[in-house]
C-alpha cells in the first residue's frame, strides 16, 4: 500500500493496470487482493475519473486522497467505435445499398457479430452510414439496406398482410403457367 501511495503522490490519476505496472504489484493481486478497495473504503484512495475504451467499457482512474468518487459516465451507442465499425464503414463507401450478410462478407467479418454487437445500430445513430432501402424476404421481416453517409433512413415498411401475400401468389401462379408449357414444348421440339 506503500509503493501505491508513494506513487499515486507522484502521479495521477492512474488505472488500475498502470498502478501494478509502476507499483511493482500483481494486478491480481491490486484487485483481486482487494487493494484498491480497502484503500477507497480507508479514505486512502478516490476515483478521480474514468477512461474510455473503444469497446466500450470504462477504466477507473485512481487519485490520492479522500473524497467522492466521480460518477461513472454513461456510455451510448454514438460513443461506440471499433476496427470493426471502420471496416463496415470502408465497405460501404466502396459498395452501397448492402445488407448486414453482405457487409459481413465484404468486410470478413462475422454475420452475427455486426448483427449482434449493435454495430448498424451504432453507426446510423452516429451518421456515418444511413438506412437507404429495405429488401423484401421471401419469408420473415424486410431486411435494412445500407449506404455510406448520413441521410435520412428509410422507415422499415409494414409486413404484407395475408391477402396480400395470396394475391402476389396467385399473381406469380398465374404469370408463370403459360411459361411452363412453352418451355416444355420448346425442351420436347430441342430433344428431337
Amino acid at each position: 500500500m506503500q509503493r501505491i501511495l508513494a506513487l499515486l503522490s507522484m502521479r495521477s490519476p492512474l488505472s488500475a493496470k498502470e498502478i501494478a505496472e509502476h507499483a511493482y504489484v500483481a494486478l491480481s493481486t491490486l484487485a483481486g487482493g482487494g487493494y484498491l478497495k480497502t484503500m477507497k473504503g480507508l479514505g486512502l484512495i478516490r476515483i478521480e475519473g474514468w477512461a474510455k475504451n473503444s469497446n466500450g467499457f470504462t477504466t477507473a482512474l485512481y487519485a490520492r486522497g479522500a473524497g467522492p468518487d466521480c460518477p461513472r459516465p454513461r456510455f451510448v451507442a454514438a460513443d461506440r467505435d471499433s476496427l470493426g465499425m471502420a471496416r463496415i464503414v470502408a465497405v460501404l463507401k466502396r459498395f452501397p445499398r448492402l445488407d448486414y450478410r453482405e457487409i459481413a462478407r465484404e468486410a470478413a467479418i462475422s454475420a452475427n457479430t455486426i448483427r449482434n454487437a449493435g454495430y448498424m445500430d451504432s453507426l446510423v445513430q452516429q451518421g456515418r452510414i444511413h438506412v437507404s432501402a429495405w429488401r423484401r424476404n421471401r419469408q420473415g421481416r424486410p431486411c435494412a439496406l445500407y449506404s455510406f453517409g448520413a441521410g435520412d433512413n428509410v422507415p422499415e415498411p409494414q409486413p404484407l398482410g395475408r391477402q396480400e401475400i395470396m394475391r402476389r401468389h396467385r399473381e406469380r401462379k398465374r404469370v408463370l403457367s403459360p411459361l411452363t408449357g412453352s418451355l416444355q414444348q420448346q425442351l420436347k421440339a430441342v430433344q428431337v
